[in-house]
């Protein structure tokens, strides 16, 4: 039911015999990627070759398992990078669909990225994780240092704003107290 409802939502129509198409990323590595292919075929066909190319480098041809009476699937291990998928039906008549990349058939690559050659995580190190909660900590401690430095003089009545009038010439001396010239 689920995976029906995923097919639904991320399905490409790919035209030419295909109908609607997905990759469903299952498992991603440093290096490699576990990716879900399935596709639903129209005409009649013998076989399902799924085509993944890259620039640059040599393409790989996977054949695919008939899943149902009108659709063909299958898990493979690939470097993990942005495909183009191309889908061949085998047969009399044979057919060959619009290519495609992985992203455009619902996969998510790590750190989300469009680019064909990208392999590279967007995740931080722990180290650099650790000196991050280290500043993170250190604003902290100095904004509160900054409150009670602030806040800690209001407490102190200032010597200028006595309000007994008893008090205020207190400490002046007065004139029979000074000693005579």
């Amino acid at each position: 039911m689920v995976r029906l409802a995923a097919l639904a939502f991320f399905a490409v129509e790919l035209g030419a015999g295909f109908g609607a198409a997905t990759a469903t990323v299952v498992s991603t590595t440093d290096e490699s990627m576990v990716v879900d292919f399935h596709v639903e075929v129209e005409a009649p066909a013998d076989s399902v070759v799924l085509h993944l190319a890259l620039a640059g480098e040599d393409p790989i041809r996977v054949p695919m398992v008939e899943r149902d009476a009108e659709s063909f699937g299958v898990t493979t291990e690939v470097k993990a990078a942005n495909y183009q998928v191309v889908f061949e039906a085998l047969g009399d008549p044979g057919a060959q669909s619009n290519p495609v990349s992985l992203i455009e058939l619902g996969a998510e690559l790590a750190g989300g990225s469009e680019s064909p050659d990208t392999t590279e995580s967007e995740e931080r190190s722990p180290g650099t994780q650790r000196w991050l909660w280290l500043g993170v900590a250190l604003g902290a401690a100095s904004l509160s240092a900054l409150a009670f430095w602030v806040l800690g003089d209001r407490d102190q009545p200032d010597d200028d704003d006595v309000t007994d009038p008893d008090a205020r010439g207190s400490h002046l001396a007065t004139e029979e107290e000074t000693p005579a010239p």
